[in-house]
C-alpha cells in the first residue's frame, strides 16, 4: 500500500469533494423598481389576479400606505401598456353584446309561436 491510501481524508475534505453550489436566488423585486420600470415604458401596471390596473403613480401611493410591497403580490405584477386592457375590455364587451343578441331573437322567436 502506498502511503497516500493509509491517510484517510478529514470529514472536511470529504465534503469538499461532494460541495455544490447553491442556486442563486432569484433577486428580489421591490415596489419601487416596478413603480421605474413602469414609468420608463410609459406603462401601467396590471395585478391579474384581480383584474385591476394602476398608473405607476397610483401604484407607489398604495404600495406606500397599504402592502409595503407584500413578495407574492409583486412577483404577480404585470408592467403592460394600457390599451392593451382596452382592447381586453372592448373584446368582452362585444361577446357579451353578441351573446345578449343571441338570447334576445331566442326570446322574441319563442313569444312569436304564441301570438
Amino acid at each position: 500500500m502506498k502511503p497516500k491510501e493509509l491517510i484517510r481524508e478529514s470529514g472536511l475534505q470529504q465534503r469538499w469533494k461532494n460541495y455544490q453550489p447553491e442556486p442563486q436566488q432569484k433577486p428580489s423585486i421591490t415596489y419601487f423598481t416596478i413603480y421605474e420600470r413602469a414609468k420608463a415604458a410609459n406603462h401601467w401596471i396590471y395585478d391579474p389576479e384581480i383584474k385591476r390596473w394602476q398608473t405607476p403613480e397610483e401604484f407607489l401611493e398604495l404600495e406606500k400606505k397599504i402592502t409595503g410591497g407584500d413578495p407574492k403580490r409583486l412577483e404577480r405584477l404585470q408592467i403592460k401598456d394600457p390599451i392593451e386592457g382596452i382592447n381586453a375590455a372592448y373584446e368582452q364587451m362585444q361577446s357579451l353584446k353578441d351573446r345578449m343578441e343571441v338570447f334576445v331573437k331566442r326570446v322574441v322567436e319563442y313569444y312569436k309561436m304564441y301570438k
